[in-house]
């Protein structure tokens, strides 16, 4: 089995009008531009998946996740150049809304219901992600299971 090499990572804020999903246009200068994503990265060596995903989720967006949550999904994908398929385990971090300090990789953000959010997202993995999170919120025993621990 090949190591995780990936992480994506779905920011959310609970608002008086209900769940905000942040989503992010990845720039011109980077690959896949201009494709509406989470968080999304590489591990380095030695990372766990849920650690590179904290550091992505910080050095992507400047926020600190209040909680971070292991999402009970991981997305398939195919890369063409490489012609390498790759399995990337999703995450949840909740956050207050706030504008995020986007890095290089990014050119713009926005803040969106869920169903705005699934119909922006570029691929159907981050749909299908995202179509599960309240589900997750939802469900106690299974949010608790799924929470990972911060150091304050």
């Amino acid at each position: 089995m090949t190591p995780t090499q990936y992480v994506d990572v779905f920011p959310l804020a609970r608002t008086a009008d209900g769940l905000r999903f942040l989503l992010l246009r990845r720039s011109q200068s980077n690959s896949y531009p201009g494709i509406w994503q989470p968080v999304a990265g590489k591990l380095k060596p030695g990372e766990k998946a849920w650690q590179a995903g904290l550091r992505e989720f910080q050095e992507e967006t400047g926020f600190s996740a209040q909680s971070f949550y292991a999402l009970d999904h991981v997305s398939t994908y195919y890369l063409h150049p490489s012609d390498e398929v790759i399995q990337v385990p999703a995450f949840i971090a909740e956050v207050t809304l706030n504008d995020p300090a986007l890095s290089h990789e990014h050119d713009t953000f926005r803040w969106l219901s869920l169903e705005e959010a699934i119909e922006l997202a570029s691929w159907e993995p981050y749909r299908q992600a995202l179509a599960i999170i309240p589900k997750l919120l939802d469900s106690s025993p299974a949010l608790r299971l799924a929470k990972i621990l911060l150091k304050k």
